[in-house]
C-alpha cells in the first residue's frame, strides 16, 4: 500500500506539466505572485487552503466511483468526460475563467478583508477544485498503475478514497511548497503591472483550453447541438458582462441583487433553450474488401497522404486479421485525452513509425473512447488499464505485447519490428 501511495504522489505531481493543467498551473502562479503581498502566514493559509481543494475534490470523485464501482459498472481514469453534459459544463466554466483574466467581468472571490488586503481562502478552494477537474483527462506516468489499483474490483473503499487523496496532495505539491517555504517564494518576481498583461495572456490560454474541450463536445453530439451551443457560450459572455457593467460593486446592493438575478434568469432561459445533447448516428463502418480468408489478398495501405491510416476499431475485422496471421497495433484514444493528443502529435505521426508500419505491414486501429464503449472498456480490463492512452500490439495466437504508459517514436517502431519478426508479413498476406 506504501509503494501505491508513492506511486500515485509521483502521479499526481507530474500532472502539473501535463497538457490539460498547463493553464491552471499559470493561473496558480499568478497567484502566488498576487499573494506575495501578504505575510507568510496567509500565504501559507492560501497554499493550505489550495490543497484542501484539490484533495476533497480526489476524495469526492473517489466516492463516486466508489459507489459506481459498487453498482457493478467498470470505471476509468478521466471516463467522465464520455459524457456530453460533463464536457459542455467544463467548457463554459474554463470559457467564463477566460473571460474572467480577459477583463470581461470580475469573480468577486478577492473580498476586502478588516486590513483592506485579505483574499478569501474560498478563491484558493476553488481554484483547488478547478485544477483538479482539468488534470482528470490527463494520464502520466505512474498514474495508471495508481488508478488501476483504486478501481480495481477487489480494492476495498478506504483504500482508493486514500489513493485519489494521495493523487490530489501531488497535485497540489508544488503550489503548497511555493507558499510554505520562503526561500522558494523570494524566486517569484515583484508584483507590478506586468500582472495584468500576464492575466490577459492567461486569459487566452484558458480561451485556447476551451476551445480543446468544445472540440470534444463537437464529436460527440449532432452538428445542430454543436452550434446551439456556441450561441448559448455567447449569451453566457453577454449575461457575465452585463452583470458586472450594470451590477458591479460600485452599484447599491439592491441593484447589483436585481441585476445578478436577471443575469442568472437569463443564462438558464439560454440553456434550457440551447443545449441540447443530441447523440450523432453512429455509422456503420464496413471491412474493406480483400481482407477476408480463402485467397490472396491487397493490403489497404497503412500509410495515407502522408499519414497513418488508421482503422476504426471493428471487433469482426481484430478477429479476421488474427486469423490471417497479421498484428494489430491499436491506439486507446479519445477526442478529450490531452496527454493521447499530444502523443499521437509527437511519436506517432512521425517518419519513424510511418516507416515501421510500411515495412511491417501491421494494421494500425484506433479504439476509440470519446463516448461510452462497453467493448472497448472490456478490453482495457483485459490489458489490466483503467486509463488511457494505451498502445498494445495485439498478436495472432491471442497473446499481446502492451506498450509502457510513457512512450516514444522509436520505442514504439521497435516493437512493430519485433512483432514482423515473429509473423512476417509474407505470412500474413494470403491465407
Amino acid at each position: 500500500m506504501l509503494g501505491i501511495l508513492g506511486v500515485a504522489l509521483l502521479g499526481g505531481l507530474i500532472l502539473n506539466v501535463m497538457p490539460c493543467v498547463l493553464p491552471v498551473l499559470a493561473l496558480k502562479a499568478f497567484h502566488a505572485v498576487e499573494h506575495s503581498k501578504h505575510d507568510p502566514r496567509k500565504r501559507a493559509l492560501h497554499g493550505w487552503a489550495y490543497t484542501a481543494g484539490t484533495v476533497s475534490l480526489f476524495v469526492a470523485l473517489a466516492l463516486v466511483l466508489i459507489v459506481i464501482k459498487a453498482s457493478g459498472k467498470r470505471l476509468g481514469w478521466g471516463m467522465q468526460f464520455q459524457h456530453p453534459p460533463f464536457v459542455a459544463a467544463m467548457t463554459a466554466i474554463v470559457f467564463a475563467f477566460a473571460l474572467n483574466a480577459l477583463g470581461v467581468f470580475e469573480i468577486l472571490i478577492s473580498a476586502q478583508g478588516k486590513e483592506g488586503e485579505e483574499d478569501k481562502l474560498w478563491g484558493s478552494v476553488a481554484n483547488g477544485w478547478f485544477a483538479a477537474i482539468m488534470s482528470t483527462p490527463c494520464s502520466a506516468p505512474f498514474l495508471g498503475t495508481a488508478a488501476a489499483f483504486a478501481l480495481a474490483a477487489n480494492t476495498a473503499g478506504w483504500q482508493t478514497t486514500l489513493v485519489f487523496a494521495t493523487i490530489g496532495f501531488g497535485l497540489a505539491l508544488p503550489y503548497l511548497l511555493l507558499t510554505q517555504i520562503p526561500a522558494i517564494g523570494r524566486i517569484l518576481p515583484r508584483p507590478g503591472a506586468w500582472m495584468e498583461t500576464m492575466k490577459q495572456l492567461m486569459g487566452f490560454t484558458l480561451l485556447g483550453t476551451a476551445i480543446w474541450l468544445y472540440r470534444t463536445f463537437q464529436v460527440q453530439v449532432t452538428a445542430e447541438s454543436a452550434n446551439w451551443f456556441l450561441f448559448f457560450l455567447l449569451a453566457l459572455a453577454v449575461a457575465l458582462w452585463a452583470g458586472h457593467r450594470f451590477g458591479g460593486i460600485d452599484r447599491t446592493p439592491l441593484r447589483r441583487w436585481v441585476v445578478r438575478v436577471v443575469a442568472v434568469g437569463g443564462v438558464f432561459l439560454a440553456y434550457r433553450s440551447m443545449v441540447t445533447f443530441h447523440r450523432p448516428e453512429v455509422a456503420i463502418v464496413a471491412t474493406p474488401e480483400g481482407v477476408g480468408l480463402g485467397k490472396v489478398v491487397t493490403l489497404e495501405p497503412v500509410v495515407k497522404d502522408g499519414h497513418i491510416a488508421w482503422a476504426p476499431y471493428d471487433k469482426k475485422r481484430l478477429d479476421k486479421e488474427k486469423q490471417r496471421n497479421r498484428p494489430v497495433f491499436m491506439d486507446f484514444t479519445a477526442e478529450w485525452c490531452a496527454s493521447c493528443k499530444a502523443n499521437e502529435k509527437a511519436f506517432l505521426e512521425t517518419d519513424i513509425v510511418r516507416g515501421a508500419l510500411l515495412k511491417t505491414g501491421i494494421l494500425p486501429m484506433k479504439a476509440d473512447l470519446t463516448n461510452e464503449n462497453n467493448e472497448l472498456d472490456a478490453l482495457l480490463e483485459q490489458l489490466g488499464r483503467n486509463g488511457i492512452p494505451v498502445y498494445v500490439i495485439w498478436y495472432p495466437d491471442g497473446t499481446y505485447d502492451l506498450l509502457p504508459a510513457v512512450i516514444t517514436a522509436e520505442l514504439v517502431a521497435g516493437r512493430l519490428e519485433e512483432a514482423a519478426k515473429k509473423f512476417p508479413l509474407d505470412k500474413f498476406a494470403m491465407n
